[in-house]
């Protein structure tokens, strides 16, 4: 059955109307290519910082709700000519956020209080634009709210850098969970 097909296929192909079908595809193909190629931010390279990346599961009480608070920390490298300039960076479609003053892990017995990185923050509310010069390397971080609740220890998503020309560059992250929470967790099941 599968060797016929093959065979009506390539039969199939021989004939002129074949070869116009083959030549489209193909078209198609490479437009698709090139489309994919402009619309990417030429020079950028980004790499994730994994040690001053993580999230955690928060008990937002004031609101009534848990959430997870994410930090994604990027290392970011223009080897262009021009200063890119960031208008947004999106996480699986969350924009970012403004991060509270003080994060607090609660624990069965104490409490911890979790350090932001030390670089730059990008947020829509302070940042009309985030400016990466030529030729040069910045770190920056940022920080969302996302409505699920995990119990996992790891999260996979892309973030979505886009500039004020519209390009954009998506690039996979994983996210572990903070060491501290982990800790926590150990704490209390140890306890219990």
């Amino acid at each position: 059955m599968l060797q016929q097909a093959l065979k009506q296929l390539l039969q199939f192909l021989s004939t002129p109307t074949g070869q116009w079908v083959l030549l489209a595809l193909a078209s198609l193909i490479a437009l698709a290519v090139v489309y994919h190629k402009r619309r990417q931010i030429p020079g950028l390279t980004v790499e994730v910082i994994p040690e001053d990346t993580w999230f955690i599961n928060r008990d937002d009480s004031e609101q009534g709700r848990n959430r997870l608070a994410i930090v994604v920390s990027l290392h970011l490298m223009n080897k262009s000519g021009a200063p890119i300039r960031f208008r947004a960076c999106k996480l699986s479609g969350y924009s970012p956020q403004p991060p509270p003053e003080k994060l607090f892990l609660q624990g069965h017995d104490r409490s911890v209080e979790l350090a932001y990185p030390t670089y730059d923050l990008f947020s829509d509310a302070y940042n009309a634009e985030y400016v990466l010069n030529p030729y040069t390397e910045q770190r920056m971080w940022v920080f969302y709210h996302s409505g699920i609740v995990t119990m996992t220890n790891m999260l996979r998503a892309p973030i979505v850098l886009k500039d004020a020309n519209r390009k954009r560059k998506s690039i996979p992250v994983a996210v572990p969970r903070n060491m501290e929470q982990i800790q926590l967790y150990r704490e209390a099941a140890m306890k219990w």
